[in-house]
């Protein structure tokens, strides 16, 4: 039994790892861009697209967040892109059972 014990602890610690790639962002280039502050035109267009949800943009986080109206298993949303926002929200408000 500690045989075993001692062969197992062995080959964990001594196993042969793959080599992982490291990619390190150098130049400012490599950084992805963030997404711009929404106008307040934007949100409201947004918003009124989701009518079922609160719409709100999250500086801290840099993407919009809605918040559902109704019960629904997934009650919080983000996303940065507005446009898959909206998709998210209606395939949540096409899973609720009516």
């Amino acid at each position: 039994m500690s045989r075993r014990f001692i062969a197992l602890l062995a080959w964990l610690l001594f196993r042969p790892t793959p080599r992982r790639r490291v990619v390190v962002a150098d130049t400012a280039t490599d950084i992805p861009p963030c997404p711009a502050d929404p106008s307040p035109q934007q949100l409201a267009e947004l918003q009124d697209r989701c009518s079922r949800w609160l719409v709100m943009w999250c500086w801290y986080r840099r993407e919009y967040m809605a918040i559902a109206r109704f019960d629904t298993a997934t009650p919080i949303l983000f996303d940065a892109d507005p446009q898959r926002l909206v998709f998210a929200c209606r395939a949540a408000e096409l899973a609720v059972v009516a």
